[in-house]
């Protein structure tokens, strides 16, 4: 169900953000790649960035609610478990940027989203019902 009217603008804006952020990511790992240093995590994390960012790119331009929501889950999954491995590895100020940048607005993403696919889910059935 496409809902893009009802979609806040702000998470559309943030969903470009976190679409580059995610697209910049997975070329950062390539380019970076150490085999003595990450081995395959970073061909892992690069190819993960990009499949999300390719989520991510269909979910903005058809302007759907449960792509985007699948979207931000996927990023702040992702992104929550990047910060825990900053904080492990005592990258402090890495692990901290996560969490304004990412996690909490991600989170308060995915809870508005979850929120609206539920209301939209209750009023059809209302709807077909009546």
């Amino acid at each position: 169900m496409n809902t893009s009217t009802s979609i806040p603008k702000w998470i559309i804006y943030y969903g470009w953000f976190n679409a580059v952020a995610t697209l910049g990511f997975g070329i950062m790992f390539y380019m970076n790649s150490n085999p003595t240093v990450s081995g395959d995590l970073s061909w892992f994390a690069g190819g993960r960035n990009i499949a999300i960012f390719a989520v991510w790119l269909v979910a903005l331009l058809r302007k759907d609610t449960h792509l985007l929501f699948a979207g931000f889950l996927l990023r702040f999954v992702v992104d929550f478990g990047d910060m825990l491995n900053s904080f492990l590895a005592s990258e402090l100020i890495a692990g901290l940027t996560f969490i304004p940048l990412f996690t909490i607005p991600q989170a308060l993403a995915v809870w508005t989203l979850w929120k609206m696919i539920n209301t939209n889910r209750h009023s059809a059935a209302q709807t077909k019902h009546a």
